[in-house]
């Protein structure tokens, strides 16, 4: 379900809670929390707490941080009447548990929300993917907190505006979707579509392999271990290529020691 508008204040802060500690050295690691990179891609977590994938590029280098495949960590909390609302934590409300590294094997940070609610971050850093999860560490003054973790993928092909050599650059570009009920989806990601309906997202997404162009012929698989679940939607039922979010949802009833991640992996 899509959330309502994020809420952004913050109150009772932790005593040690900042923006993240910041590597030195010089770019891209410099002011950096934690960063690695090898042939397939660039992967930083910024000291806001946001990881920042950038694929690299067929003729070498990797994609702009405008482009960057973004993994945002947040709560989720399920009022009485189903409406659900989005927590963010504020730049200034994180904690490190891990010190601020290049090529960290792990790496772990905590952030508190409005009404106190704490969580912990985890990325796996190993063998060109990523592994990545979290868990509600304090309920705080919330009912029904969910830990989430949003892997947004933006309009890639913003500046195209020839609508033919738009058409030629994404004829390729697909998805395709294993869900929770082992229903596979083919999804043609250069046709309207609402893909937070039954009919796409129905109960759940366990796996999906991404190909779009833009991203140096890459294959992108992400998968989801039992214990949480992705959603997959879209703004204004718009084409997927102009932008969607798979949301790896933890269910802490499944799942209460919080060992479940998310697979991320380029081919």
């Amino acid at each position: 379900m899509k959330s309502l508008i994020p809420l952004f204040l913050l109150s009772a802060a932790p005593l040690l809670a900042e923006a993240l500690p910041q590597l030195g050295g010089q770019a891209p690691w410099l002011g950096q929390y934690a960063g690695t990179e090898n042939r397939d891609f660039r992967f930083i977590v910024k000291t806001d707490g946001q990881g920042q994938l950038m694929p690299a590029k067929e003729k070498g280098g990797f994609v702009t941080d405008n482009f960057a495949i973004r993994f945002v960590s947040l709560i989720e909390e399920t009022l009485p009447d189903g409406k659900v609302v989005s927590k963010m934590v504020k730049e200034d409300a994180w904690e490190a548990v891990t010190p601020a590294a290049k090529d960290p094997k792990k790496v772990t940070y905590r952030g508190t929300v409005a009404g106190d609610a704490k969580f912990e971050v985890n990325f796996e850093l190993e063998k060109g993917a990523i592994r990545a999860g979290g868990k509600i560490l304090d309920k705080g003054q919330l009912s029904n907190p969910r830990f989430v973790m949003r892997i947004q993928v933006p309009f890639v092909y913003l500046y195209e505006k020839d609508a033919e050599k738009l058409k030629e650059k994404v004829k390729n570009d697909r998805m395709e979707v294993v869900r929770t009920d082992g229903k596979k989806l083919k999804l043609e990601m250069d046709k309207p579509l609402d893909a937070e309906t039954a009919e796409y997202s129905g109960p759940g997404i366990t796996q999906a392999r991404i190909e779009i162009a833009y991203y140096g012929g890459h294959k992108l698989d992400v998968a989801t271990t039992p214990g949480a679940a992705f959603e997959l939607w879209n703004k204004e039922e718009k084409a997927l290529i102009e932008g969607f979010t798979l949301g790896w949802k933890h269910d802490a009833a499944k799942d209460p020691e919080g060992k479940a991640r998310l697979t991320f992996q380029l081919k």
